[in-house]
Order: C-alpha cells, then sequence, then structure tokens
C-alpha cells in the first residue's frame, strides 16, 4: 500500500514538474520570438537607414557636379544646362525618396512594441540631414535660376554685338566699295586719236591761233564728245597700236613719259611712266596722218 501511495506521489511530483518545465519553455519561446522580431525590425531600420545614407551621398556627388558646372565662370552650352536641371531633378527625386523613407521609419519606430532610443536618434540625425539638403536644393534652384537668367541677358547683349558687328560690317563693306569705285574712278582714262579732220568733224577737237588758217594749234575743245573716246584703266594701258605715217599729241603729256615706236609708219604710242604721263590729264588724243 506504502508503495502504491509513493508511485502516486512521485507521480504527481513528476507531472507537476513537467508542466512547470512547458510554461517556461512557453516563455523562453516567447521571449526568443519577440528578440527574433525585435532583431528583424532592427535590421529593418538598419536597411532603411542605409538607403537614407547611400541617397545622402548620391545627392552629395551630385551636388559638386553641379557646383563645378555653375561655377565654371564660361558661357555653357545649351546642352551643359540641360544636364544641370536634370541633375537638380535628380537630386530632388533622391530628396523626396528620404523624406518618404524617414516618414517610414518614424512610423516603423511608433509602431514597434520596444522602444529604441538609438534607432530614434538615428532618424532625427537623418530628419535633420534631410532638411538641410532640402535647403541646398532651393539654394542651388534659385542659383540655377540667377544662371539661367544671367544666361538670357549675356544672349541679349550677344544678339545685340552680332547687329553692331554685323551694322559695321555693312558700312566697312561699303567703304570698301565706296574706295573701290573711288580707286577705278582715279585710274580711269580716256583716249581717242584720228586724223585732224575726224577729230574735228567729231567735236573732239578745236583750231586756235595762227593767220588765215595757217599756224593753227591743235587743242581739245572745251565741250569735247564724251563719246568718241575709249575708257581705259590707266594702270593697265602700257601701249597703244598707231601704225599711221605721222603721229602727234593733242593732249598735254610730260615729255619722258612717253614714245613713239617706230618712225614712217609709226607703230605705236608706248607710255614708259603711266603715273607722270596721266598727271597733266586724263584724256589723251592723238593726231594722225595716214
Amino acid at each position: 500500500m506504502r508503495k502504491i501511495l509513493l508511485i502516486v506521489v512521485v507521480f504527481g511530483l513528476v507531472s507537476c514538474q513537467q508542466k512547470k518545465l512547458d510554461r517556461m519553455q512557453a516563455m523562453q519561446d516567447s521571449i526568443v520570438q519577440a528578440a527574433i522580431e525585435k532583431d528583424s525590425a532592427i535590421l529593418d531600420f538598419v536597411s532603411v537607414m542605409t538607403e537614407i545614407q547611400e541617397n545622402l551621398d548620391s545627392i552629395k556627388q551630385v551636388e559638386e557636379i553641379v557646383r563645378l558646372e555653375t561655377s565654371s565662370g564660361q558661357e555653357m552650352k545649351k546642352s551643359q544646362r540641360d544636364q544641370i536641371v536634370s541633375d537638380i531633378r535628380t537630386i530632388q527625386e533622391l530628396l523626396q525618396k528620404n523624406k518618404e523613407l524617414v516618414v517610414k521609419l518614424q512610423k516603423q519606430l511608433s509602431s514597434s512594441g520596444s522602444k529604441v532610443a538609438e534607432l530614434q536618434r538615428a532618424v532625427l540625425v537623418l530628419n535633420r540631414q534631410v532638411e538641410q539638403k532640402d535647403a541646398e536644393i532651393a539654394t542651388l534652384n534659385a542659383e540655377l535660376q540667377k544662371l539661367q537668367i544671367d544666361i538670357s541677358g549675356l544672349n541679349t547683349r550677344l544678339e545685340s554685338m552680332a547687329s553692331e558687328s554685323l551694322r559695321k560690317d555693312e558700312v566697312i563693306q561699303q567703304n570698301v566699295r565706296t574706295i573701290e569705285e573711288q580707286t577705278v574712278a582715279m585710274n580711269l582714262g580716256y583716249y581717242a586719236f584720228g586724223t585732224v579732220n575726224e577729230l574735228f568733224d567729231n567735236g573732239v577737237i578745236d583750231k586756235e591761233g595762227g593767220f588765215l588758217g595757217i599756224g593753227r594749234t591743235l587743242v581739245m575743245r572745251k565741250d569735247f564728245n564724251q563719246e568718241y573716246f575709249t575708257m581705259v584703266d590707266i594702270r593697265e594701258l602700257t601701249s597703244l597700236d598707231l601704225h599711221v605715217k605721222k603721229a602727234q599729241l593733242v593732249t598735254s603729256h610730260p615729255e619722258g613719259s612717253y614714245h613713239f615706236e617706230g618712225e614712217k609708219p609709226v607703230e605705236s604710242l608706248v607710255i614708259d611712266n603711266p603715273q607722270e604721263f596721266w598727271k597733266s590729264s586724263k584724256y589723251l588724243i592723238i593726231a594722225v596722218t595716214n
């Protein structure tokens, strides 16, 4: 009987002890699960914070590129300005993404059963960094707007300068044309030759002086017939073919500046010094005898 009672007591103690062990195991499992969940939350927090930090690093890199491009002091091409606008848009997108991630972190911390002070401080730091970057982006945008205004003003000035340069170029071209025309006019000469009767009948010469038709001098008429003359460039006229028995100049030209080639017949008039020859008159009249 005692043995049976002892067995019952021992069995009861073992059963009670087993229940305690089961409850302890359940508590341990719960603690482990809570720890796992906490670790998972922490890992999630760390992952989000890492992404935020990576975005901040990317923003900093793009900011440096924009500052270098805008501080070069040189006129930017349209492609460069478009790239700056694209870079700033990238910064704004990363900044907006960071804001959303910070909000997500704050919600996760609020809903988390356990308060992790270190994580909360980290979120506050990240939030301040995001706000700081937001202010920097606003400054960059303002600088870009000013840059665009400056470029617009520069383009206006360049257009004005181009217009002024074009106007001056037109004036210069006009002056060049005027000089060329004046040069051509200065170097225009006119010649006519023929027998005395031909020159007289065509209104080129007159006869002056003498007595009873004897000893008269041939002179160029004051109201001479311009159409009878041939126009030439005196810089290019070096000789004039005649092929006549005799030839004499009616107009006045310095001796030594010309000579006749050949005698009976006179083959040509040779101009030895054009500058001297045409100094007295730009008209040359030669009376010939055939």
